[in-house]
């Protein structure tokens, strides 16, 4: 499940956090596997954000968290169609937009455990095989 926290320095309407929300659902396909369907996405706006001492300028972090894509095909065009995002959405300019990409090698959800060895699920959901 790739996971995008989106931080901005301004206050963002209901209307663009659906455009981003959507953008990035559409984004993320760029990497082979990856779809909105998986993506789990938060947008946290009004949050303090300094760029060489100034907080005057409207500046935007996104982390990108990405499980099994080491080779981080479609890394490249991720990145562009979410710089573009950003200025169509919030006009925040290519230059203050900073973005974070994690290679997530392990990871959980529903009780399971996850990593390169497969799905390993524990005793008490039914044993702790390996799928």
């Amino acid at each position: 499940m790739p996971f995008m926290m989106v931080k901005v320095n301004q206050k963002i309407s209901k209307q663009q956090r659906t455009q981003l929300k959507a953008g990035l659902g559409r984004a993320i396909s760029f990497v082979p596997g990856k779809s909105e369907d998986v993506l789990m996405v938060g947008i946290e706006d009004q949050y303090d954000l300094y760029l060489r001492g100034d907080d005057r300028e409207v500046l935007a972090y996104v982390s990108v968290a990405i499980y099994g894509t080491p080779n981080h095909e479609g890394y490249v065009e991720l990145n562009l169609a979410m710089t573009k995002l950003f200025y169509q959405v919030l006009h925040i300019q290519p230059e203050n937009l900073f973005i974070d990409y994690e290679d997530i090698k392990v990871w959980g959800t529903s009780g399971y455990f996850i990593d390169e060895q497969g799905v390993h699920v524990p005793d008490e959901l039914g044993g702790a095989q390996t799928d």
